[in-house]
């Protein structure tokens, strides 16, 4: 029922984000128009409504837990904070990883020079 709306949403939101890309600041000036427009329609609406500020809080705090907005900037930062540790951790086993392939590498490179010295030096003295 609601994927014909949403898509057509996401087609707008994905032809402006490619819009603003050009002009960030005038984007981040709507943007603030946009969120202050917003908030005064729905404080004048709660004003005509008659509610007090209390439930306005409680409410508020509902509707952002409810959407999971309310602690996502603290959870949503942890897991970025976690996630980005866990990579550092894993780049460093793999430039371990790496670092002792090169040795290999090396090893097994200075064999052959010394095993290419040995023929050359052979060859030279049988001529």
């Amino acid at each position: 029922m609601f994927r014909p709306i949403t898509n057509f949403l996401l087609r707008i939101e994905n032809n402006a984000r490619t819009f603003f890309e050009q002009v960030p600041f005038i984007q981040a000036f709507l943007a603030g128009v946009g969120v202050i427009i917003f908030w005064r329609g729905v404080w004048e609406w709660l004003d005509l409504m008659g509610v007090t500020p209390l439930i306005s809080v409680l409410l508020g705090s509902l509707i952002l837990g409810g959407v999971g907005v309310f602690l996502q900037t603290f959870i949503g930062n942890t897991i970025i904070i976690k996630n980005a540790k866990q990579e550092e951790k894993v780049e460093k086993k793999v430039l371990k990883a790496i670092e002792g392939e090169e040795e290999t590498e090396e090893i097994t490179l200075r064999q052959l020079s010394m095993k290419i010295d040995m023929l050359v030096q052979k060859i030279e003295e049988r001529q």
